[in-house]
C-alpha cells in the first residue's frame, strides 16, 4: 500500500491552510465549512470482487454529510472515489463534482493536479449515472433469498435484453443525472462539418473539432448510429480523443465497425445489415447530439467474425 494524500498535495500546490475533518460529526463539518473559502468533500463507495453494493447511494450517511456541508458553503467540491455510478441528491447544492474512481498509488497527486488546474480533465463517463434508482431496470438488486442450486442470484436478463447502459435510457426515455460519455473540461470545443459515407462494409464519419477556449485541452468526440428494428434507438459507433491548443482545429475520421450496423442472425450464425438509410450522430455524450447526417447502406451479410 502506498499512501497518497490529496490534502498534502493541495497544500503543496496552493499554500492554503487546509483543515481536515473526518466527517463523522456532521454539525462540526458544516460549522467548519461556513468558515472556509472552499470545501472539498470526499465521497467513498468501496466495492470489489464478491463485495458488491446494495444500491447506488453513498454508504454510511455520506449523502447527508455532503448536503449539510453544501448548505453551509456553496463553494463545495465533491470528489467521488467510487467503483461505479452513484446517485447525487445533493448535486444542485454543490459547485463541482470530480469522479476520481479508484485513482491508484498516486491518486492524491492526480486529484490535486486536476482541482488546481495543473491538469485539464478530459475523462468521459464509461457508464450512465441515473437520476434515481427508479430509472434502472432493477431498482432493487436481484439476489437473496431467491437462489439457484449453485447459490448464485437468479437474474431476469429479459428485462433490458441487449438494451444495456445508455441504450436502456434511450429506450425508456429516462433522463439520467449524467449520460454515458459525459465529461467537462477547463476549455470549450466546437464540433462541426459532419459527413458520413459507406466505407467498405462499414461507414466512415468525418468532422472537425476546434478548441474555442483559452487553454489546451482534449475533446472526446463520439459517433453514434441509428438503424431500424434495433434493441435501442442508437448505438455507439466509435470515438476519438483530440488534443488541441487554444484556437486550433483538427479534422477527424471515425470508422464504424460493420457489426455495429448489423443484427445477429441466430439461424445463420452471422450478422446481417439491412439495406436503407442510417442516421449518424456526432455527439459529446449519449444525450448531447451536436450534428446528424444520413447515409444509405446496401444490404450485407457478415460472418461470425464480422467480416
Amino acid at each position: 500500500y502506498h499512501a497518497s494524500s490529496p490534502m498534502k498535495a493541495l497544500q503543496a500546490r496552493t499554500g492554503a491552510t487546509v483543515t481536515y475533518l473526518d466527517g463523522k460529526d456532521v454539525k462540526a463539518a458544516a460549522a467548519a465549512a461556513r468558515k472556509a473559502d472552499v470545501v472539498v468533500v470526499f465521497g467513498e463507495q468501496w466495492t470489489g470482487e464478491s463485495f458488491d453494493v446494495p444500491d447506488l447511494n453513498l454508504p454510511a450517511g455520506q449523502n447527508a454529510l455532503i448536503d449539510a456541508v453544501a448548505r453551509a458553503n456553496a463553494k463545495t467540491v465533491v470528489v467521488l472515489e467510487t467503483g461505479g455510478p452513484v446517485v447525487m441528491p445533493w448535486l444542485g447544492k454543490v459547485g463541482a463534482v470530480l469522479e476520481a474512481w479508484y485513482p491508484g498509488t498516486a491518486g492524491g497527486e492526480a486529484i490535486a493536479r486536476v482541482l488546481t488546474g495543473e491538469v485539464n480533465p478530459s475523462g468521459h463517463l464509461p457508464a450512465t449515472f441515473p437520476a434515481s434508482l427508479a430509472q434502472l431496470p432493477r431498482p432493487v438488486t436481484e439476489g437473496d433469498p431467491k437462489l439457484d442450486r449453485d447459490s448464485h442470484p437468479m437474474g431476469n436478463y429479459d428485462i433490458e435484453g441487449a438494451a444495456v447502459g445508455y441504450k436502456w435510457f434511450d429506450k425508456t426515455g429516462a433522463k439520467p443525472l449524467f449520460p454515458f460519455g459525459y465529461g467537462l473540461s477547463y476549455t470549450n470545443f466546437a464540433m462541426t462539418g459532419l459527413t458520413a459515407a459507406p466505407a467498405g462494409k462499414g461507414v466512415k464519419a468525418d468532422f472537425t473539432v476546434q478548441n474555442t477556449g483559452a487553454v489546451q485541452g482534449k475533446a472526446v468526440a463520439q459517433i453514434y448510429v441509428s438503424g431500424a428494428g434495433w434493441e435501442a434507438p442508437k448505438r455507439l459507433g466509435g470515438f476519438r480523443k483530440v488534443d488541441l491548443a487554444p484556437g486550433k482545429s483538427q479534422t477527424v475520421s471515425v470508422t464504424i465497425d460493420p457489426r455495429l450496423l448489423a443484427t445477429f442472425d441466430v439461424a445463420s450464425g452471422g450478422w446481417k445489415i439491412a439495406a436503407g438509410d442510417y442516421k449518424v450522430m456526432l455527439a459529446t455524450s449519449a444525450a448531447d447530439i451536436v450534428q446528424t447526417a444520413t447515409v444509405r447502406v446496401a444490404a450485407q451479410t457478415l460472418g461470425a467474425s464480422g467480416k
